[in-house]
């Protein structure tokens, strides 16, 4: 059993490799799709879209769930029966929004979820322990979550504490955090020096796509080349592509959904359609004529899908949202190619 990150080949600065997981390998970059595609779709139309990676918020977790203890959570792995991998976020940036200031202390951070309004302690070690027990292959190290924009005070003192909750422990992501500020960035990583890998927090608050590259390639000039370089972006493609252009391994994204959800079908050069509008009534092609994914393959027209976009069906969300993970698992492996 073992799980390691090794690169293959690198161009420019960006770099394709693969992340081995005891018997499972991923090619990187990797783009890692919400747990949300399991509201909306079977884990198996999930897997026929090539999607072999999801991440889950352990907080948002509980709170579908209405669970009243972190601890009572069902392993997802058991729960969807999902053979792909599993990534898992320490829920910091949920918690944050839970836990009131005097919370945060030396050994953890106590916060109540919005539902039911129990207490709950968790510390650094705890919030590891409950991403193994979902399953996780990939978990993230606790960290004092602070907005990107928040003054330079607030910033230094999540970098303080996250630094103080750090641990040496395998297989799981260490947190850079110090919002845009270089100086910042360089205290949270004199903690810990060789990381498995690294997850840049904050990047899905930054307002511009200029401002993210350069934060992200500023950071990852002081990352160990060997390490695996995670972060979580906004859900629109243009941060997706941002970040791949950073030289990111591994991205967290909800574009599929997000744009499902708008109605919205990704197809080439990023371009979206959306099949309410009236004039592909008589439209009798098919959604994107490049592309193989499950929907385009069984000849589903654009005019159908009008139909199905008139008449509020669900199945409108669904079908769309089986070709944008499709699409977007290609458009990575077409981006992956091009690194030689």
């Amino acid at each position: 059993m073992s799980k390691y990150f090794e690169i293959e080949r690198s161009k420019n600065g960006l770099r394709a490799g693969k992340l081995v997981l005891d018997d499972f390998q991923l090619a990187t970059p990797l783009l890692v799709h919400s747990g949300r595609v399991n509201h909306y779709l079977l884990p198996k139309q999930v897997w026929e879209t090539n999607t072999r990676a999801l991440y889950y918020d352990p907080i948002i977790f509980a709170e579908e769930l209405g669970k009243k203890q972190l601890s009572d959570l069902p392993n997802l792995r058991q729960l969807f029966a999902w053979k792909g991998a599993l990534f898992t976020t320490s829920g910091a940036d949920e918690i944050a929004k839970l836990a009131k200031p005097r919370g945060y202390k030396a050994n953890g951070v106590n916060f109540r979820l919005p539902n039911e309004g129990q207490l709950i302690s968790l510390s650094p070690k705890e919030a590891l322990q409950l991403q193994e027990h979902l399953g996780t292959d990939i978990s993230e190290q606790l960290y004092r979550a602070v907005d990107y924009y928040a003054p330079v005070d607030d910033l230094t003192a999540g970098v303080g504490l996250t630094n103080r909750w750090a641990i040496n422990a395998d297989n799981s992501l260490f947190p850079v955090t110090g919002g845009g500020l270089k100086e910042l960035h360089r205290k949270s990583l004199v903690s810990l020096e060789g990381q498995f890998g690294y997850r840049i927090t904050q990047t899905e608050q930054i307002d511009t796509i200029t401002e993210a590259k350069r934060n992200l390639s500023t950071i990852i000039k002081m990352l160990p080349s060997e390490s695996l370089r995670v972060t979580k972006v906004k859900a629109n493609l243009e941060q997706v592509v941002a970040a791949l252009s950073a030289g990111i391994d591994v991205i967290y994204s909800d574009v599929a959904v997000h744009e499902a959800v708008m109605g919205n079908v990704l197809v080439a050069d990023g371009k979206r359609l959306n099949f309410d509008h009236a004039h592909f009534a008589n439209d009798w092609g098919p959604v994107d004529q490049n592309c193989g994914c499950p929907v385009c393959t069984s000849h589903y027209s654009r005019a159908f899908l009008h139909y199905l976009a008139k008449t509020d069906s669900p199945q409108y969300l669904n079908l769309i949202l089986e070709h944008n993970l499709f699409w977007l698992n290609q458009f990575i492996i077409k981006f992956r190619s091009q690194i030689n």
